[in-house]
C-alpha cells in the first residue's frame, strides 16, 4: 500500500488504496497537475503498469488510473517522467523506445477502479 503523513505532526499515517499486487518501481510528481505516477509491476511482475493518483489534497491522494502497458515494451517500466498532460517511461529491456500516455482528466469511482483490477488479474 501507498502511505502519505503529515511530516509536521504525529499521528497514523493515511493508507492510499492502490490496486491489489500493484508494487511501485519509480515514481514522478507532477506538480502542475497535482499527479503523482507510479510506474510499477502487477501480477508478480509479469506485466508492467502505472498508476496516477490526484495528490490535490496530499493528505488524502486518490486514485485516477492504473494503466498496463507490458505490451508496449520487453521488460519492466524503470523510469517515468510526466509534464503538461503527458507521461514518458522507459522499460529495462535497452532498447531506445520512450512510451507515451495522457493524464487521465477525472477520478476513477470505486466500481471502475474494480473493473480494470479485474481485466488484469
Amino acid at each position: 500500500p501507498v502511505t502519505v503523513q503529515n511530516p509536521r505532526r504525529n499521528g497514523s499515517p493515511t493508507v492510499v488504496n492502490v490496486p491489489n499486487g500493484f508494487e511501485a518501481l519509480t515514481v514522478d510528481v507532477n506538480s502542475d497537475r497535482s499527479i503523482a505516477v507510479f510506474g510499477g509491476v502487477i501480477q508478480n511482475g509479469a506485466r508492467s503498469a502505472y498508476l496516477e493518483l490526484d495528490i490535490s489534497n496530499p493528505l488524502n491522494p486518490r486514485v485516477v488510473t492504473m494503466e498496463v502497458v507490458s505490451g508496449q515494451g520487453r521488460g519492466r517500466i524503470t523510469g517515468i517522467a510526466s509534464a503538461g498532460q503527458d507521461i514518458f517511461y522507459v522499460f529495462d529491456d535497452d532498447s531506445s523506445s520512450i512510451g507515451h500516455a495522457r493524464i487521465q482528466q477525472s477520478l476513477l469511482e470505486d466500481s471502475e477502479l474494480k473493473d480494470i483490477l479485474s481485466r488484469v488479474e
